[in-house]
């Protein structure tokens, strides 16, 4: 091979080498436009139920690039403490794209919404999320309506005006409730509360800065839906 055609074939694989670098270095950039939140979780719902997940490919690099520049979340997810319900696996996101509080119920509390006010306003987080899921726990416990023990009432009592006035819920194959509506209703209404709650949150919503999303998770198939 003559010394021209070796140099060639040599800057090619410097060529492709560099561009697979620049590549990596893209994937360690956090952040998700606004308007592309909702189509940016469902293609990462995709990827997870198709077993495509992209995340952990590029975790050490993205550790590297918060650590060194900070974190800087693109949406805040207000979920479930059910160990099935992990935000960042279900939409295939990594670290520093999700700002996440989790609490039995997906219930809004003033912690919470703090957490939330701070997210917008130093780090950025364009969009909220209200995540509930099927067969949840709290959501089942608060409509059989039995007193709970210890701290668990706490539960319950912000779960219950959310459940008021639905229909009875119609029988599943399990032949139990099948409490779905309940959990909707209850992350649309803990949805609610958050911009009850917050100034801060409702004038960024007014004002086109702040989106509020809420979604249901199916424990049986994985697939997330996204609800009015």
């Amino acid at each position: 091979m003559s010394f021209k055609r070796s140099l060639y074939f040599v800057s090619l694989l410097a060529f492709v080498a560099l561009g697979g670098a620049c590549k990596t270095t893209d994937l360690t950039q956090t952040g998700i436009k606004p308007a592309d939140a909702k189509a940016e979780l469902q293609a990462g719902n995709q990827r997870y139920l198709k077993g495509g997940v992209q995340s952990h490919s590029w975790q050490s690099e993205r550790i590297n690039y918060t650590g060194q520049f900070g974190q800087s979340p693109s949406v805040g997810v207000l979920t479930c403490a059910d160990s099935r319900t992990p935000p960042e696996m279900i939409f295939d996101q990594g670290i520093g794209d999700l700002f996440v509080v989790r609490v039995a119920g997906n219930y809004e509390e003033v912690d919470a919404t703090a957490t939330f006010e701070y997210g917008y306003t130093a780090l950025k987080m364009h969009t909220i999320m209200v995540l509930g899921h099927t067969k949840c726990g709290a959501v089942n416990a608060t409509f059989d309506g039995k007193p709970l023990p210890g701290n668990m009432q706490v539960i319950a009592s912000a779960i219950a005006p959310a459940l008021a006035g639905l229909r009875t819920p119609d029988v599943g194959a399990n032949g139990k409730p099948d409490l779905t509506l309940a959990s909707e209703a209850n992350v649309r209404w803990q949805a609610k509360r958050i911009l009850l709650r917050s100034e801060i949150l409702r004038k960024a919503k007014e004002e086109g800065a702040l989106a509020i999303m809420c979604a249901i998770y199916d424990v049986d198939t994985g697939v997330v839906r996204f609800i009015e």
